[in-house]
């Protein structure tokens, strides 16, 4: 029950993400992605979101390819992990920090994961200094590697 908690949280912090980006523009649409090349970034999340049924939202980009670059699913208890890591990274929002303490203080069992992925973070290259929208076109798995941010599991 608790975990059911914290996905309706996850929908409602998404929908409100979407409102307040609502301006944000965004020059890709999804058959945009889904023409790139297999194995680029862009085509990777495209392809991720379609097989998961996951809309896709033009105004959440920036976060969903940082899913698609860092490895992580998007789904419980993934979502929460990567908000560890970008906080661990200094990507500090908010809204995301309120959502990260509220979900941390119904599920406190995902604590040693998330203590994983804030050290991630810390140790990783600053997120903010590489624009991921500038690097749609280019192949995944040697961007990771490039950055240093394949998944170390």
């Amino acid at each position: 029950m608790r975990w059911k908690i914290v996905t309706w949280l996850t929908i409602q912090a998404t929908n409100m993400s979407d409102w307040l980006l609502r301006k944000r523009k965004w020059n890709w649409k999804a058959a945009d992605y889904r023409n790139l090349q297999e194995g680029t970034i862009g085509k990777e999340l495209i392809t991720y979101m379609d097989e998961n049924n996951i809309p896709f939202k033009p105004n959440l980009v920036r976060h969903d390819l940082k899913h698609i670059v860092l490895g992580y699913k998007m789904n419980m208890p993934d979502e929460l992990r990567i908000h560890a890591f970008l906080i661990g990274n200094r990507c500090y929002n908010p809204m995301a920090v309120i959502y990260l303490l509220l979900c941390i203080s119904i599920v406190p069992e995902i604590i040693p994961a998330l203590k994983k992925d804030f050290v991630r973070g810390r140790k990783s290259i600053c997120l903010r200094k590489i624009h991921l929208e500038k690097h749609i076109t280019e192949n995944l798995k040697q961007f990771q590697s490039l950055w240093g941010l394949a998944q170390e599991f």
